[in-house]
């Protein structure tokens, strides 16, 4: 209970940038300031590690990890469209009304948390759009899928410290598109409506990049 507290704890800083990118992260300096011992700090950060929040360096420890180049960014984004297309036409033929209405939930917190101004609100976002990812993974019916998007999406933490508030709605938007689909148990259109999901997310932090979104060397 305690390891799960300082883990979420951390994991709000370095989401929010209140631990900036790249910065170091002293295991003894967070233990002192949320007043527990080195232990649970060195659990949680074991687990921020593997989201792929933080990296850590030979003799050096911990830092949080670097925003996403943009190879690493492109590389991502190719291995999602091959992927979660076909995770969510499979999820479409198969998903049960209790998985639906988990997802409607997601979307209906995201909804209530597009406005980023209040404090853990971006947060709470970024993590209902990645559990509405990840139970359409588990929907699917391929365990060897589902461990494939399981590894994938740790790893899309990276991307998701790009995202910003004006790209909150659109994004709404696309996964009611893509709940729309699955509830009507059509696999060629939920599979669509990811792929233009993933294609419409990648432009937008193709932007927050700096790069040109609409730049076809880098394309989905």
């Amino acid at each position: 209970m305690l390891t799960d507290t300082v883990y979420e704890t951390i994991r709000c800083r370095l989401v929010e940038h209140d631990i900036e990118p790249g910065a170091k992260v002293n295991i003894n300096a967070l233990a002192q300031e949320l007043d527990v011992s080195p232990t649970p700090i060195r659990e949680a950060l074991a687990r921020l590690e593997a989201d792929g929040l933080l990296v850590r360096r030979s003799l050096a420890g911990y830092a949080a990890a670097p925003l996403l180049g943009a190879a690493e960014f492109d590389e991502l984004f190719e291995m999602r469209m091959i992927l979660e297309p076909a995770a969510a036409g499979k999820a479409a033929g198969r998903i049960t009304k209790a998985e639906l209405a988990s997802l409607a939930d997601d979307l209906t917190a995201m909804r209530d948390t597009r406005d980023f101004s209040s404090r853990g609100s971006r947060q709470s976002f970024l993590d209902h759009d990645a559990h509405f990812h990840d139970r359409i993974a588990a929907a699917c019916g391929s365990a060897l899928m589902r461990r494939m998007l399981d590894r994938l999406h740790a790893h899309a933490h990276l991307y998701r410290l790009h995202f910003r508030e004006d790209m909150a709605t659109e994004t709404c938007q696309e996964h009611a598109r893509i709940l729309e689909a699955l509830a009507a148990e059509d696999p060629d259109i939920a599979e669509s409506a990811m792929r233009s999901h993933i294609r419409r997310s990648r432009a937008r932090l193709t932007g927050a990049l700096g790069a040109d979104p609409a730049d076809p060397s880098g394309s989905c």
